[in-house]
């Protein structure tokens, strides 16, 4: 039987009041992406930490009721099995939050079709007590156990993973070894003296997992892990493909390069097409590879206040086809993409225009000339501002 067909949990509406430094926010979800970006210290991860302790009081020390106020509540609208629900839960200052005794209101919401999930760093070479975790569980799930339908879905999508990360690389094998120069004793071990490898063909041969590179590496453990995650929902094994749950992603961006980023968010569309995933970034590249209305921009009003910012229309493309500096601009809010040095260098430059003074002029193009891609355009635009001025005529620096 697929459990994961049968229950159906979407997030309709969240709204926060006096949690953490958000004072009054209304987010509204859809059913698919939904992006949450901002400026550090906004309160991106706050909004993920409401949902999930709506489902799980053991997060609730990660909120603290807001400076100014004695209390702060969250109320959490979602859908199960398409009935619409709702609960309402709050803390007051005085309570030591870290304990499941000062969460009030209604109850939790029952399911654990929730997933909360952390992106790190780390490659498929990572031991504990000399065993992989991950390679102990891929090998103990589909070959040391009877496959039932939903397992044998799973084990084809976790092979196919390999090649969407790369399409020169494929699943090879698992392969279990005896180490003959030490017993493992712990938990972890598979029979106390034997580890697991796992081998993918590519272009170069057959090599080890740990042989890839870090970013594939990566990408393939965050993916395998969710895998893992889903299937852990129930005993007989959930279909991965089928699941209709809440993942919930914080900085999916973290420690990833923009190619594996932008990858990375089309390959786990493939993979739980039917979950509803929130998600905190600081990249403008995963914003250039959302679909339209998946952005929740929020910023912070001159009362510091946040709220969510009304963004540009993105057509049936998204942001595909804009600039970094565009999406970083009008879309994450950010006030100005130059360093500092340029801001003064182009000021000095502009100042020396006004004053008409050739020589201060060309010191300060040559400082921005340096500073700029030789094939911007604005070094075009400064050059016919110079040109104004008898351009380099003057110029004793050359």
């Amino acid at each position: 039987m697929d459990i994961g067909a049968l229950t159906l949990l979407k997030i309709k509406k969240l709204y926060i009041e006096n949690i953490n430094n958000l004072e009054r926010i209304e987010i509204n979800f859809n059913d698919g992406f939904n992006i949450i970006c901002g400026q550090n210290g906004v309160g991106k991860t706050t909004v993920l930490n409401c949902v999930l302790a709506s489902f799980n009081r053991k997060k609730l020390g990660l909120l603290n009721v807001n400076a100014k106020e004695s209390h702060g509540f969250w109320e959490t609208k979602f859908y199960r099995n398409d009935a619409l629900d709702s609960r309402v839960h709050y803390i007051h200052k005085e309570d030591e939050i870290n304990h499941s005794r000062s969460i009030k209101g209604d109850k939790l919401i029952n399911s654990n079709y929730i997933i909360s999930f952390s992106v790190n760093n780390r490659n498929m070479s990572t031991q504990y007590y000399g065993v992989n975790p991950l390679k102990h569980w891929l090998y103990k799930n589909y070959y040391l156990s009877d496959l039932n339908y939903s397992k044998e879905n799973n084990f084809s999508l976790v092979k196919d993973c390999f090649s969407m990360i790369d399409r020169t690389v494929s699943f090879y094998k698992m392969e279990e070894y005896i180490d003959e120069r030490k017993s493992i004793r712990n938990s972890y071990s598979l029979h106390n003296d034997r580890y697991v490898e796992l081998y993918v063909a590519t272009t170069n041969g057959i090599i080890k997992i740990d042989q890839m590179s870090s970013g594939y590496q990566s990408v393939l453990l965050i993916l395998l892990s969710l895998v893992k995650k889903i299937e852990s929902l129930d005993r007989f094994g959930v279909s991965v493909h089928n699941f209709e749950g809440i993942l919930l992603i914080d900085e999916i961006d973290l420690y990833l390069h923009p190619e594996w980023q932008k990858k990375l968010m089309q390959i786990i569309r493939w993979l739980i097409p039917n979950a509803q995933i929130i998600t905190t970034t600081h990249s403008p590249h995963i914003i250039q590879a959302a679909k339209p209305r998946e952005i929740i921009s929020l910023g912070i009003d001159g009362k510091d206040q946040v709220f969510i910012r009304d963004l540009p229309d993105s057509s049936e493309y998204g942001y595909q086809g804009w600039t970094i500096e565009e999406i970083l601009t009008d879309v994450m809010g950010l006030q100005e993409t130059r360093s500092d040095e340029y801001k003064i260098a182009i000021r000095e430059f502009d100042r020396a225009m006004d004053d008409e003074n050739a020589n201060a002029a060309a010191y300060s193009y040559r400082k921005l000339e340096s500073m700029l891609n030789p094939n911007n355009s604005s070094l075009k635009l400064l050059r016919l501002q110079m040109a104004s001025l008898g351009g380099f005529n003057n110029d004793k620096i050359k």
